[in-house]
């Protein structure tokens, strides 16, 4: 007789509560207030800045919960873990419940969604609202406003560009003429600095500024790159990523930070974190008619292939 197979089902959560890592015991109180109230919850019990920014465990785990249930404060507003997580969930359509512990703001497309507030001191009966919010909580992802921008004929010119700038760096690079391409970036540097200083909250600005970081990293190593020997720390890189954050929580179904998101994170090499929200952006540019996004296409092809270099094991013979 063929041995019978047992098939395993993944365990389903209530709740998946996202936390900097200082906000761990508050977080640990939260878990126990939903166990108390018969639900499940998801805690990672490591420090999340160890390893990857999105490592598959979490990213299933969010997945396997109904609802996530965002522990806000200024430790994690400044935890690239915390941002990952919320816009993860957001994007496998989940839930955010937001709970903060200080006056630090929610990202702003969070902001017009109800929040709890929780007291510095938690003390019996604080944490009653949660489960009832956890239960009440839809099956969908949070709606989100319109985002709202203006934009004068003098900032268009200037946005298109530097769009247009960027694109002929980056196609002087792809085809190894540097010196031309440093050319252009130094050109763009003076140009990228005027726009923020005279527009610094502008999204299309502050997004491009992103891209113009990240192409600054690609020229400052680009034959390591090549090489993939590419560093994976670096201050610029990083502030790049920072930026395309900072738009992302004001529009998370933006294609375009969602892919300068994904493309920083190749380059930092989060491949599983970079596979996402490059996924992630073609199916919103998807949702909003647009006929291709030829740019992220090519940076999700680039991730599947990094992806498939690192699955492969070499036996020495």
């Amino acid at each position: 007789m063929r041995p019978s197979t047992v098939r395993v089902v993944p365990k389903m959560f209530d709740a998946f509560i996202s936390h900097a890592s200082a906000n761990r015991a508050t977080a640990a109180a939260i878990e126990a207030a939903l166990s108390d109230d018969q639900l499940t919850a998801w805690l990672d019990d490591t420090d999340l800045q160890i390893g990857t920014l999105l490592r598959d465990e979490l990213q299933a785990s969010i997945g396997r919960s109904r609802v996530l249930v965002l522990l806000w404060s200024a430790q994690a507003a400044q935890s690239r873990w915390v941002q990952a997580e919320w816009l993860t969930a957001f994007h496998l359509d989940r839930f955010i419940v937001p709970c903060m512990i200080d006056d630090t703001p929610l990202p702003q497309c969070l902001g017009g969604n109800v929040f709890l507030r929780l007291p510095p001191v938690l003390a019996p009966g604080s944490l009653d609202r949660i489960p009832r919010a956890v239960r009440a909580a839809p099956s969908a992802r949070n709606r989100i406003g319109s985002a709202m921008r203006g934009a004068s004929d003098e900032l268009t010119r200037v946005v298109d560009t530097l769009a247009r700038g960027q694109h002929v760096m980056t196609a002087e690079l792809v085809a190894g003429r540097l010196d031309a391409a440093a050319e252009v970036q130094a050109r763009l540097d003076r140009e990228t600095a005027k726009a923020v200083q005279r527009w610094p909250l502008d999204p299309m600005v502050v997004k491009l500024d992103g891209y113009h970081r990240k192409n600054a990293f690609l020229l400052a190593h680009w034959d390591a790159i090549q090489a993939g020997r590419g560093p994976t720390e670096d201050a610029g890189l990083r502030s790049a990523e920072w930026r395309f954050f900072e738009t992302v929580g004001l529009d998370p179904t933006d294609p375009e930070s969602l892919n300068g998101l994904g493309s920083v994170l190749l380059l930092e090499r989060e491949l599983d974190a970079a596979e996402f929200f490059v996924r992630a952006a073609l199916a919103e540019a998807k949702a909003r008619g647009w006929p291709g996004y030829p740019a992220a296409e090519h940076d999700l092809g680039e991730i599947l292939r990094q992806k498939a270099l690192s699955a492969r094991v070499f036996i020495p013979r």
